[in-house]
């Protein structure tokens, strides 16, 4: 039957979703543009029970830019595929049937705005991704952090309330455990009771976690890790918190000496460290206590010259690969921009001393303003 015969637009939703459920997530934000109808169909939860059962799982890149100094001035992005456009069609077509086509066609990759539905007045100060929700604990007006966490269902872009914890933390520090969120209290208070707790999204409830004991605990706790099953949390004192014996301990050798993960863009894959520093992305052999540097990048040509800091560098795992994220400045043709690249590369462990990494692909995602700031850069499972 050809095209002709079919009127498109006027097809069954139930029978639009059932196409859009077999298209990649990746082309949903090109799809939103064909129309209002497109638009809500694509961020129906419908459409996301439909891919579930056909087990059309993806996992996608969200980003977080801050536009000002205050947090409430912070935007989402969410990284696509930008099909090769014709010329010929119009706008519409252009970019409708692009999405249909097969993938070889879709090479360049684009970050494009979230718009946030039933946005709430509190701002954002930390973030973690589980699953298909970004959560999020707000500070308030008054400066005061909330007890209770927001998250954002990245399947319709709205915000959700969690139940209040029990005890709202001051400086917080969140992870992911075995699908369980952990909430640290940054700062030192006497009343060690109330150090960390943890909140089960199944079954929605809080519970305090037993807290380390006045002998090893620190004075602060500035930043964490999630490894092999442990979370690691890095302050003047560096502790581990073993969930399955329930337990505290102080690190070990498995954690990198003179390591703290505020130094360094980082992520965990297969339960590998990767880091960058000195304009390389490294890996850390746990075995023989050092850094080893990701090798096959060097000689490609197609790798823009990475920062020299990590604090204009976002690192995390995808897949089972890593994604780097970076800010470059824009010379010549506007010194008010910068451009940001992302590149994707697959990891290949070819012996117990070497990693080579395959870029995938690299491409500039988004140009902004230079005072834009690198905020969060994370990977959720949609």
């Amino acid at each position: 039957m050809r095209n002709s015969q079919v009127d498109l637009p006027y097809l069954p939703d139930d029978l639009w979703l059932n196409c859009l459920a077999r298209v990649s997530r990746l082309c949903y934000p090109i799809l939103s543009l064909v129309s209002k109808r497109f638009r809500s169909l694509v961020a129906s939860l419908e459409l996301y029970e439909i891919r579930t059962l056909l087990g059309n799982i993806e996992n996608c890149l969200y980003l977080s830019l801050g536009f000002s100094s205050e947090q409430s001035d912070a935007r989402w992005f969410t990284l696509c595929r930008r099909p090769t456009q014709n010329p010929n069609s119009n706008f519409k077509s252009r970019w409708f049937a692009s999405c249909f086509r097969p993938h070889s066609i879709l090479t360049n990759h684009t970050m494009v705005s979230v718009p946030i539905h039933n946005l709430t007045s509190s701002t954002e100060s930390t973030r973690i991704a589980i699953g298909s929700n970004i959560h999020m604990i707000g500070v308030l007006g008054n400066g005061a952090v909330s007890s209770r966490i927001l998250f954002m269902d990245c399947r319709s872009h709205t915000l959700h309330k969690t139940p209040s914890m029990q005890t709202a933390q001051k400086n917080p520090v969140i992870r992911v455990l075995d699908g369980k969120i952990y909430v640290v209290e940054g700062c030192n208070d006497p009343d060690y009771s109330k150090f960390m707790e943890c909140f089960d999204p199944e079954t929605q409830t809080w519970e305090h976690v037993p807290s380390p004991s006045a002998e090893i605990r620190g004075r602060y706790v500035s930043t964490s890790l999630v490894l092999d099953g442990k979370l690691y949390l890095f302050g003047d004192k560096n502790l581990v918190y073993k969930p399955k014996e329930n337990k505290w301990d102080v690190v070990g050798v498995e954690i990198p000496l003179r390591w703290n993960p505020t130094d360094f863009a980082g992520a965990v894959v297969d339960n590998v460290i990767y880091s960058y520093g000195r304009r390389s992305v490294v890996w850390y052999d746990s075995e023989k206590r050092r850094w080893r540097y990701l090798k096959g990048l060097a000689k490609l040509p197609k790798l823009p010259k990475l920062p020299n800091q990590g604090l204009f560098v976002r690192l995390v795992g995808y897949s089972g690969k890593i994604v780097v994220l970076w800010e470059k400045d824009v010379r010549g043709t506007d010194p008010k921009k910068k451009v940001i690249w992302c590149a994707e590369i697959a990891l290949e462990r070819r012996n117990e001393r070497e990693v080579y990494g395959k870029i995938e692909w690299c491409d500039v995602v988004l140009t902004v303003t230079k005072s834009c700031s690198l905020l969060h850069f994370m990977t959720v499972t949609v």
